[in-house]
Order: structure tokens, then sequence, then C-alpha cells
């Protein structure tokens, strides 16, 4: 057909002891080797199309024209990228929903397929891949499917009771309080009616908790109904005795989505049997693939099927055998057990069921259904879709989460998992539950859907530290296993001939002006076209990380179910290892495994690795897992036996899951092979995981980036062919780190530039026993790629020999200088006077001069205002600005072959230009280390910097746009501008505060980090010194310090006192023995709490003991009531308790005086009950304040003045909507030096 990749394979079933049946995932043939092609200078120049970014494209439906659709994958084709993703919207305008409108233009109509083959045949001319998304949105729907009886349709579990008294006699209908509510016109089929008796008689007037009941009492009344539904039952026991009956029945869950299809209504379909998918391949076959189309499409090459994260619904799914699957595969019926299910939600997961059994098997039971679920949704849904897929020349591509599935189970399914930054989050460890499928498949893609920002669209930023910083976002998936990004996303220009005011300008996005970002296209943000660059650069990055094979250090263990869904506590990372856990701090990487990834073909020991070939595990590693099968446990104990070792942190398991009724023989069992296990020399118990990677080390586990220091502030992702080790660094905190790095690997290092293409060996490094060293320093959220390789040849060029020697020893005046004078002229981009959809007007404005403050400091366009003194009004303009400063350099300057530009703070992208030379591509997250030396001259030199801000600040203002409540931007070159000599014919030095700005609150403390690089060959001593404003106390920790040549260090200043609000400044100056000097500034940021922090630095810091991944701790000291950190716990009774207390902790850096604590927000979820707690050193604690039923609203906690560098707060009792409650709470944490807050 037409692709030049597949993946095929048949599904292994395995019958385990016991007659438990368990699915071994499909063995799949490698991508073909096109898809990844080999490391040159020339691909890593210019990237293939391969390997390029993907765009997720919008159109309403058919509703589009020819040509438009050709402009539009042009137009992706010139930023660089290497496909799209075809989604669809619904149409604008009174006809849109009109079925006549809907059979004309509606996904699968004919000329849905038309469209299709013009999109496939542009696409092949570009070089382009083109994906299809399984239906017009998710979950899968087909025109076809429009009954919701149709037993192709989603179908869900419902039930209802009845208390009955003993020695009666029960002779009605069956109970009618169906929980849920079947849809309307929904046939009920029974698949139980039950009778069990309640533990307590008065369980009928129970008002909370499950009613408890004997399941040996329960009796199977299914087949006494009649067809009336009418059962006559005698119920046992006497009048003391309660029982309740329950009916279970199966219905379509009735929910659809309409206005997209030929027809309507469109029901979802059902996600657990083959005859849901079929119902999606026979439409596909007879519709859409028509022999015009495949044809297209084989020209393509390049086609993957989509399916986004399942999104359905809340009620408890099921399907028509699923029964029959359930004791097949679990090894009993399911039947008389379903009272556990009651209540238990759409995931079979909560603290707080209808119903449970008092022999404690409920909670087996509902991991029965979860695991019943997942190898349905494995069985039953990717095998055969990715068969029928890779049939057609397909590659099947899937976001295998949201129910209660085993998701790196899952993702060994698919031929291309993908993840998302939008529920991820900042989590990285939810992307390696994703990308080990295509680690153990062999295969090199990874995708992900990024970078969705709620409330973000016009307003992303390609750098930064914080959301919506897209960069920031994609290397997160990277250093999670990704090695594909499809950016979210690209909308069509118009919604059609009834397109609101809204989406005329700028265009059509997905939602409107105050959605999800972004709006990509050339109707989009005037830094569109600097995504070349970036695209450019990702390309590379793809290409690096899909090289050779991954590696890894250890494996952990886990089995988990229900990723991004109410079936786990994967909503945060409670079994989860974190990015910064002690292994990584020490730089051990790590991949997860699912119990069926032990059941592969591939899954051996040889030289002491598991998983040679995909993952090279030199370790498994179990941490606290209370459950494990006990075919798992046998397959621990064959691996040890081949040489692996075997780490338990923590307590092993001690318990099967499952509800079968041999549940303790299985028990037993598990334990004796666990005892077994525990005795073997390769296998180790440890207290807990940080205790980890010291019993690593004594077994000769060595990292292959091994840290220098114990800080998990830099992760890093090995590839590996038969001649180079390619090492993806990424620094994952919201400040800039350093770290000395020992890579596994033979050969000469070097630097791959992915924002230039070049490759450069690496001169200052060392080789030992262990591998070779070399120093990393990287800024907030920013990468590198390493390279170790023993090729010599025209990609990898060995090192000169040649080293710069200034040709005198004392500097005579070559210092940095600050660029404060500048003009700027902007082109204003806003709505054209066409009114014709992304008719947007760019008017140039009149030259401006601008003038920097305090410290250099450049004003935001948003301050270039009439009000302020300026000719113009740019308070409200998005556009592109050119920057011009014309400045003279002495005659010191003769001689310097190298330095640093620092262009501070920019908002948005950039382009630099030096006396008429345009400077390469400018990473987004280190503006302060650009190289112009070689441009500058002695004399009069021009500097250019072009500022392309987003589109925001326009659309807030444009009429008709609806964003006007959105806050305005702040655009522009805000500085302060720098240049730096570094190698010239004098000495010299660099001196970098690490931090540009920091919070320093009344009666507190902070320190500045500051490098010093002496530049010169000869070691030198240097003088530091500081300053500040009134009310602030700066002390370097070292005034004199010795450097070593072509060396730097990194010392501190003390920072004491600050204001109640405002800000002041740092002052740090250096003078070297030999006359160099630098100086660099600080921003103080004040306020009155000590927890505060706004600017991304070290301190202070908070932690928690458990959150939500869209609600991390940071929220509780970022300023802003409004963005709130959420306990973890999705289903009742999983809040806080006195026997599981919450402690949220921040650590201010430095020992300051303590005199309150004040909570902020989320009223009915806030912390009621409560001790506040201190230390010095974080491991000895004193309770020193505590409060009962504290106020739902904002409160002040006073304690007595004590001095810490640790506050904590132990939350036992929240306030909760509902009881037992789910989680907890709170917009702010503050910690305060007076009473006044």
């Amino acid at each position: 057909m037409f692709s030049n990749r597949r993946a095929v394979g048949a599904v292994l079933v395995v019958v385990l002891g016991g007659g438990l049946v368990a699915a071994l995932p499909t063995v799949v043939t490698p991508v073909n080797a096109e898809e990844t092609p080999a490391f040159t200078a020339a691909s890593f120049a210019d990237p293939p199309s391969t390997v390029r970014p993907k765009y997720r494209w919008w159109m309403p439906m058919a509703f589009t024209a020819d040509e438009r659709l050709r402009a539009e994958l042009a137009d992706m084709k010139a930023i660089g990228a290497g496909g799209a993703e075809i989604q669809t919207t619904t149409a604008a305008g009174s006809r849109a929903f009109d079925p006549a409108f809907l059979a004309e233009y509606g996904w699968g109509s004919p000329l849905w397929a038309e469209k299709v083959e013009t999109m496939a045949e542009r696409a092949a001319e570009l070089d382009l891949a083109l994906d299809f998304t399984i239906s017009p949105r998710w979950p899968a729907i087909v025109p076809t499917v429009t009954d919701v009886n149709d037993p192709r349709a989603s179908q869900q579990l419902v039930f209802s009771h009845a208390f009955v008294t003993g020695g009666t006699t029960y002779d009605d209908v069956l109970p009618s309080n169906d929980d849920p509510r079947p849809p309307a016109g929904a046939r009920r089929t029974l698949v139980a009616a039950l009778l069990a008796r309640c533990a307590d008689p008065a369980c009928d007037r129970q008002s909370s908790g499950p009613v408890m009941l004997d399941r040996a009492s329960v009796l199977d009344l299914t087949d006494s109904v009649g067809d009336d539904n009418r059962l006559r039952v005698d119920v046992p026991g006497d009048a003391g005795d309660t029982s309740v009956l329950t009916a279970f029945f199966q219905t379509g869950d009735g929910q659809l989505r309409n206005n997209f299809t030929t027809t309507k209504p469109n029901y979802f379909l059902d996600h657990l049997s083959e005859q849901g998918v079929r119902a999606t391949t026979e439409f596909y076959d007879s519709a859409i693939l028509t022999p015009p189309v495949r044809a297209a499409l084989e020209r393509v090459g390049r086609v993957d099927l989509f399916e986004d994260s399942l999104e359905l619904g809340t009620s408890q799914k099921w399907t028509w055998d699923f029964v029959e699957q359930w004791e097949k595969r679990r090894g009993y019926s399911p039947v008389t057990a379903l009272p556990a299910l009651a209540g238990a939600g759409s995931a079979g997961f909560t603290g707080a069921p209808l119903f449970d059994f008092t022999d404690g098997s409920g909670p087996r039971i509902r991991t029965d259904y979860r695991q019943t679920w997942n190898d349905l949704y494995i069985s039953a849904r990717l095998d055969p879709l990715r068969r029928w897929a890779n049939d057609r020349g397909m590659a099947l591509r899937s976001q295998p989460y949201g129910g209660p599935v085993d998701t790196p189970e899952a993702a060994t399914h698919v031929d291309v998992p993908e993840g998302e930054s939008l529920v991820f989050y900042d989590n990285i460890e939810a992307y390696r539950l994703v990308s080990v499928g295509a680690h153990l498949n062999g295969t090199p893609i990874v995708s992900s859907e990024c970078c969705a920002a709620r409330e973000s669209v016009w307003a992303t930023t390609a750098g930064g530290w914080r959301p919506p910083g897209n960069l920031r976002s994609v290397y997160r998936g990277y250093a999670g296993g990704v090695t594909q990004v499809v950016w979210h996303g690209y909308p069509y220009l118009t919604k059609g001939e009834g397109t609101s005011d809204q989406a005329v300008w700028p265009g059509m996005s997905y939602g409107g002006n105050t959605s999800f970002g972004e709006g990509w296209g050339a109707k989009g943000g005037p830094n569109w076209a600097d995504y070349r660059a970036i695209n450019d650069h990702l390309a590379r990055l793809q290409l690096v990380l899909r090289l050779g094979r991954p590696s890894f250090d250890v494996a952990v263990y886990l089995q988990d179910f229900g990723l991004r869904s109410p079936a786990t506590r994967l909503t945060g990372p409670e079994t989860l290892l974190e990015s910064d856990s002690p292994l990584a701090e020490r730089g051990y990487t790590h991949s997860y495994l699912s119990p069926a990834h032990l059941r592969m073909p591939s899954a051996r020991v040889s030289h002491g690795r598991l998983f040679p070939e995909t993952g090279a595990y030199q370790a498994i590693v179990l941490a606290d897992q209370t459950t494990m099968a006990v075919d798992t446990a046998r397959r621990l104990l064959d691996l040890s036996r081949d040489g692996l070792p075997i780490v338990f942190a923590g307590d092993p398991p001690s318990a099967t899951p499952g509800g079968s009724h041999d549940a303790p023989a299985r028990d037993a069992e598990l334990r004796r092979l666990v005892a077994q296990l525990v005795r073997r020399h390769n296998v180790h118990r440890v207290a807990d995981l940080a205790a980890v990677p010291n019993l690593l080390g004594r077994l000769g586990v060595r990292p292959a980036a091994a840290h220098a220091t114990d800080s998990a502030d830099v992760l890093s992702v090995r590839r590996s062919d038969r001649a180079t080790d390619f090492y993806y660094l990424f620094n994952q905190r919201s400040w800039a780190t350093e770290q000395r790095l020992t890579l596994t690997g033979d050969g000469q290092p070097y630097e791959l530039d992915t924002w230039t293409g070049k490759i450069t060996p690496i001169t200052d490094y060392r080789r030992t026993a262990h591998g070779v060293v070399v120093d990393v320093a990287l800024e907030p959220a920013d990468t590198k790629v390493i390279a170790l390789s023993t090729r010599h040849d025209d990609t990898f060029r060995r090192a000169p020999s040649a080293d710069h020697v200034p040709a005198t020893t004392r500097n005579d005046g070559l210092a940095p200088v600050v660029l404060d004078d500048w003009t700027l002229q902007v082109e204003s981009w806003s709505r054209g006077g066409s009114g014709l959809p992304g008719d947007t007007a760019r008017t140039r404005l009149p030259v401006i001069p601008v003038v920097a403050g305090d410290r250099g400091v450049l004003p935001p366009w948003s301050a270039l205002t009439p009000a302020n003194g300026y000719d113009v009004d740019l308070g409200d303009v998005s556009g592109i600005g050119t920057y011009r400063s014309t400045f003279t350099l002495d005659g010191s300057w003769q001689g310097v072959r190298a330095a640093q530009l620092d262009l501070g703070d920019v908002v948005d992208t950039a382009t630099v230009t030096v006396n008429g030379t345009r400077l390469p591509a400018l990473d987004p997250q280190d503006r302060r280390h650009v190289e112009i030396g070689e441009f500058l001259r002695p004399g009069r030199n021009t500097l250019e910097v072009r500022v392309s801000s987003t589109l925001l600040n326009a659309v807030r203002v444009a009429p008709g746009t609806g964003a006007a409540g959105r806050d305005r931007m702040a655009y522009g070159l805000l500085g302060p501008v720098r240049l730096t000599p570094v190698a010239a014919r004098q000495p010299t030095l660099t001196v970098e505060a690490l931090e540009r700005e920091l919070p320093l609150a009344s009666g507190g403390a902070n320190q500045s980090r500051v490098r010093i690089a002496n530049n010169s060959p000869r070691p030198v001593t240097v003088s530091v010194d500081a300053t500040t404003g009134a009310g602030v106390e700066a002390v370097p920790d070292q005034r004199s310090l010795r450097i070593p040549g072509r060396s730097s260090v990194t010392t501190l200043v003390r920072l004491r006192g600050g204001n109640e609000t405002g800000t002041s400044g740092l002052v740090i100056d250096v003078a070297a023995s030999n006359g160099a000097r630098g100086q660099d500034h600080v921003t103080l940021s004040h306020s009155g709490n000590l927890a505060v922090n706004t600017t991304g630095s070290p301190y202070p810091r908070v932690s928690t003991s458990s959150y939500q991944y869209q609600h991390p701790p940071s929220f509780l000291t970022d300023g802003q009531v409004g963005t709130y950190w959420v306990s973890n716990g999705q289903t009742p009774g999983e809040a806080p308790t006195p026997g599981r207390p919450e402690d949220l902790t921040v650590d201010l850096g430095l020992p300051t005086v303590v005199r309150a604590v004040s909570l902020s927000g989320r009223g009915n979820w806030a912390p009621r009950t409560y001790e506040v707690r201190t230390s010095l050193d974080g491991r000895r604690w004193t309770t020193v304040a505590s409060e009962v039923d504290a106020p739902k609203a904002d409160h002040v906690t006073a304690v007595p003045p004590v001095t810490a560098r640790y506050v904590r707060l132990r939350i036992t009792q929240g306030w909760y909507p509902s009881q037992p409650g789910h989680n907890t709470q709170l917009g702010e944490f503050g910690v305060h030096a007076t009473l006044g807050e």
C-alpha cells in the first residue's frame, strides 16, 4: 500500500497459573530505516521532513476551499514542518447544523473524501506527512451509528437496588432507581439480579460509607427474572435481617457528538469491543479511503491514523462480552461480585463505593474490573485497529490513557505512542509511561501533542521557564522520551460564511480568542516567521533523539491503571518517581516496566542487561509495590537467576491483585516466591528510594551520565549507535544550573549546536576510567546535546590544536559595555479594513528614541505611550519592533576575538544584526551568551535587534474579538543589553549573576549566585564587592578568591533585610589582579511574604507530600490566588486525615525569624485542621502553632517568634463540600516575619 513503514504482528495469548489469561504485547518490526536518517553534518544542518515537527490542523469539515488547503500546507512546509494532522471543527453560520448542509460538507461525505484527496496530493508534492484523526473529533464516532441501541455504540453498566427484610417474599419488577439513569430510549439488558445480606441489619438507614455485604450470602437470581423483569424470591433470614436486591443492566451510555458528520445523532463507539473498531474501519474503507484517496496517500508515504486520549464520560463502561472475558481472564465469574462495582465510577476506583464486602475483597474486585477493561481496550481495540491501519499502509498513533488503562502496556500495542503537555503539565514522568512502548518495540517515534495551554491563544511565547513558554514544554517531553512534536495547532483560516466577528480576525482559532493556544499560521502572530528557526532546531533535536538505540540505567517496576483517569493516583506523583528523585540527583536514568513487559520475548538478560536491545537496564527497582501477580514474581525470580540485580525500596509486595475466591492461596504463593527472591544474593532490600543510589553504586551500577554533585537539575537522555553516544541534557529548573558530568562512551566529545547546526569539538574535558568528564552550564529550562564519538570524518572533525592566548598580561581598560541608547520602529499588526477573514493591516509607525532606565532596563511597549512622553502609542500594539543602537568601542577593543551579547529579557522572538551581518538563530532560553565578537570593530558599531511579539495585545483591543478581558502582555527588548569581551589581546573576566531577579521579603534572606570566569590562561585573584539600596544588607561569601586559568567559580552573595513593596538593586563588582574587571546587576523584588517566589529562583522553594500535575506546589507561592495547589485524590476518602496528613513545606534557603503563616483561597476546599511546624535542618521539627476549624477564607496564624529555615503546614483535615473528602486545595501559603500580613 502507501507506507514505507510497517509494524505488524500477531497477538500472543498465554494461560497463567490458575486459569488467568494475559495478552503478550505484539511483536513489531521497527519503523523503516528511512524514518531516521544517518547522522551526518548535512542531515544535522538541514534535517529531512521525516524528523520535523507536525501541526494539528483544524478545519470546518469539508467546508473549505481547495486553494486554501494547498496554501496552508505550503505555509507549514515553509515554516519547517514535517507534516499535518487533520482535525475538524464545526462550521459556522445559520446553515451549519442543517441536515442538508451536513450531508454535503460533513466529515465522511463524498466531498470530504475529495478534500482528503486534495490534501494528500499537495502533501505528497511538498514531502509532508499527512495524518488522519480517527473521526471528526474524539472519542470516535461515525455517521453510521445513529441509534442509542446500536450494539456498536458505547455501553455502560447501570444498577438499581432495594432493601428487603429477611423472611419476606419479594414479588415485583426489579428496582427501577437506575444509577446512572439510562438515556432516553435506551434498552436495558439484564446482566445480573443479585440478593445479598447486609452485615448491619440497619443498612437501609445508613447515611454514609459503603453498605457492607456478606459475599458468601450473594445469590444469583438472574435466571429467575422473567421477560417482564419480574422476580419472585423468598428472602433468606428473619425479620432481624436486611438484604439488598441489586439489578445490573447494560445500556447504551447515550453519549454523542453532533454536527460533525453527514448524519446525527452520532453516538460514541464501544471502545471495548471489536465491533466498535469495525464501525470505524468499515466506514473508512467504504467512504474515505476511495481509490483516488488511496493512490494519493500512497504518494504521501507517511500516514498515521491518530486517536486522541479516552474521554469516555463518567459512567461505568461495559461491553457485550465483558462477563465472559472477565471469567476467561480473571479465572472467576464477576456476576456475584458486581455489588462491589456499584457506585465505583467510570474506572472502578473509589474510596467509598455504594456497596462493599466484609471479607475485604471489594478493592480486589475493582482492580479486576480495571484489569479486564485494560485487557479489552488492548485486545479488542488497539490490536485490531493497528492491524487494519498497518494493512492499509498507515501507522497507529494513539494517546493510550484516559480510562483504566495500564499505559506502559498499552503503549506497546501501538506504532507511535503519544502524550500531551496539556494533561501532563510539568510531569516528565508521565511521558516515560508512554515512551516505553516505543522503546521496547524498537521503534524511534514517541509523539507529543504540544503545547496547548488554557486561555493562551495568540499569547504563547517561544522561550521562558514558566507556562505558556512553548520550548519548556517541548523540552520536558523530550526528557521523558518524546521524539516528535505535534504543535497544537494550526487553524484553517475561517469557519465559513457565518463566521462571527470573533473569528473573522485574526481568523479561526480552537475555541475562540480566550481559549487554548495556539493559533499558528501566517494569519497568526508576528512571531510566526521566527518559528522556522525553532522548527529547524527541534528537527535537529528529534533527529538526535531517534538515533541508534535508547539505554537506561535502571528499570522501575510499576502497575497502575489510568493515567489521567480516576482509576489511579497518577493524577499526581504518588506511585511514580519524581523527576527530581534521589536517583535523578545522582544522574540515574530510568524507564517504567509494566508486568506485561516482563512477559515479552525480548525480556531477557544478556551481559547483565535486561532488554539488551531496547533498554539495556542494569537493574530493576520496585518502590513500595504492595501487590504483584504470582507470574510476575516468578518472572522476577527467573531474571534474578539470570544475573539481573533487583532492588526492593520499602516493603516487598505481600498480596496479589484480583478478587478470585482463591486469593488467599495466591497471596501465600506470592509470599513464598518473594521470600525466595529476597534470599538471593543479587536481590536487595533498602528502607526507601533515598537509599537506592548508594546501593546501586556498591553494586557497580553506574549512571551513564553521572553527577559530580547530588542535584536533579540536569536530566539526561542517552541514544547510542556503534560509534557514537548522544546525550540530550535538560535543565528542568526555573533557575540556571551547573553540573560536572561523567559521560559513558568512547572517543572525542562534541557539542551539537541544535540552533545553528554546527558540530564543535569540546577541548575542555578529561577522561577517566568511567568516561569523559565535562562541565555543563544551562540556563533555566534549556538544553544541550553532547556526543562522544570514535568517528573521524566530515561530521566529527578533530579538535583544533590552537588556543588563544592574550598578547598582554594586564587589562588596561577593556571592560563590558552597557547599551542604553536606542531607537525603535514598530510595524503594528492590527485588523485590516476589508472585513475578510485573516486580513491583517501592517502599519509602520514613526521611529522613536528609547532610553534605558536604572541598570540598563528598557521599557516595554505598553509603557511607550503619549502619557509617558513618547510620540507614539504602543500600549496595545502587537507587531515587529526594530531596535537600533549605534555605539563606539574604544581602542581597547582592538583584537577582541570573542564577545558575548546579553540581550536581557525579550518578548517574544528576536533576531540580531551586527554591522549589517545577521546572526544565526538565537536560543530563546539563553539570550545572555550571543557570540558577536567577530562582527565588532573599534570605533562606530550598529546593533539591530528585531523583536516579534505575539498577537494578543492587538486582539485584546480589536472590536468584536471578545478578548478585552485578557491581560496585556509586556513586549519588546527589555534588557539590560550588555557587551562583554571574552577573548582579546588583554585578559578579561566574565561576571554573571545566575539569577537576574531575586525575591527578598521584609525581614527575609536570600542568596545571589555569581559565576566569575577567568578567560585568561593564567590564574588570577579576584575581589568581590556587593552594594545595595537602603534596607538591604549584601555580604559576599568570599571577598577574595583565586581562579585558575581558563576556569570559573560560582560564589554567593548573601542578602538580608528587604522592604514590604517595590524593587531595589544589587550591584556585584569583581576586580582581578591582572586589571580585568566585571559587573552584573540583580533586581530584588520585595514583599511581606517570605515564601513568595515569582522569579523562578532557587529559594524560597516549596514542596508538598502530594499534588496533582495541573495544580503543582509552585502555585502555593506564585503570588496569584487564582492559581491553586491540589493534594492527591479524585474520589471520596482520599483527602488528608490524621493518619495520612498532607505536608506543605517551604525552604527559605537561610535561617530566618518567622512570626506568622497565612493561607489564601479555595474556601470549601481549604485546610480546616492543621499544625505549623518549623525546622533548621529539615529533619527535626517543632510544632509552634495549630488550628482547629480554621476559617475557610483567608487566614493568618500567628506563631511565637522562631528562627527557622523550613516552615511546614501539616494538614490533617480539610473543609470539604461533602464527606468524606476528595482532596484539599489552597491558593497561597505565606510565611511572614511580621504579623502585619
